[in-house]
């Protein structure tokens, strides 16, 4: 995401962190506001950081009149707006969230403005004008850093029955299951709105174009309005469930293609198919927003 300042703010932001905005008028209240849309922070500062954002516990936000556009800082981490909401409500178009903490927060490098700063400040932060969404060998080494700081691990998911291990293909963006291997194609987490997310490439499980046996499970960049399509979750048997189809993630090992084994099935078919995560390490239960990590709602604790 991204956010905009005025050069001489630069310095005082690398030294004690961002500023929460607290005035009378603002949009979605206290918070610090940020973007997926760059255009959206043109008009408040030539330079503009690329930025790290966990949103957490989000909430959408669509009518100005909505009583939440003031009161989610009890019971979510964050708040946000899509793109073309309220006209009256909505500054050109652009969605825009607004994050409780700046502790939320991690700093790329500077997406445009960088040659507005002082010689010092250039060699700090990294030109990352024109990079977009994508990520470096270095700056994902600071996404690795903030999801372990944030209580936020990678886990492996296995198939119990197989002893199989959920995994994105790196050559296509078909999913499928196999041995053990220990990369990060066959590491998941779980984004704030029910989304299981691959290490290895940033998208997220889908099934394919239909939910027939033949249609294989797909990854698909996340889509930040929240389509049903993308949400999963365990129920209390460990089995995983498709919140559109409200199918069962399954395994076939008698198929051939590794591909061509995972499958979708009602709840009569997989009554068997039952999954289980490895993490790769200790996590919170709990984090510094409102007590929300994201295996929470996905398996239970106890």
């Amino acid at each position: 995401m991204y956010h905009s300042t005025k050069p001489h703010l630069v310095r005082e932001i690398l030294n004690e962190g961002f500023k929460i905005s607290q005035r009378f008028n603002l949009m979605l209240d206290d918070g610090l506001y940020v973007s997926r849309d760059i255009g959206k922070t043109f008009t408040y500062g030539p330079v503009c950081f690329k930025l790290l954002v966990y949103p957490g516990k989000s909430i959408m936000i669509t009518e100005y009149d909505d009583p939440m556009r003031r009161e989610w800082h009890r019971n979510f981490s964050s708040a946000w707006i899509p793109q073309n909401s309220f006209d009256y409500f909505h500054y050109n178009n652009y969605e825009e969230t607004c994050v409780k903490s700046s502790t939320q927060v991690r700093i790329l490098g500077i997406a445009y403005g960088h040659e507005l700063l002082s010689y010092d400040l250039r060699q700090q932060l990294p030109n990352l004008y024109g990079t977009g969404d994508s990520l470096n060998r270095t700056e994902n080494k600071i996404l690795d850093s903030m999801l372990e700081q944030l209580g936020i691990i990678y886990s492996s998911f296995v198939h119990d029955e197989s002893s199989l291990f959920l995994e994105c293909s790196r050559s296509t963006d078909c999913v499928r299951v196999n041995d053990w291997t220990g990369r990060d194609n066959q590491l998941w987490t779980r984004t704030w709105d029910n989304c299981l997310e691959n290490k290895d490439n940033g998208l997220v499980l889908v099934p394919g174009d239909d939910y027939s046996l033949d249609s294989p499970l797909m990854v698909e960049p996340v889509d930040a309005a929240g389509e049903k399509n993308q949400k999963w979750r365990l129920d209390n048997r460990g089995r995983f469930l498709h919140k559109d189809s409200n199918e069962y993630l399954c395994v076939d090992t008698t198929r051939r293609r590794m591909e061509d084994q995972l499958e979708l099935r009602s709840y009569n078919f997989a009554k068997n198919d039952h999954w289980r995560f490895r993490c790769m390490g200790s996590t919170r239960t709990t984090d510094s927003f409102v007590h929300f990590t994201p295996w929470q709602e996905m398996v239970s604790w106890n």
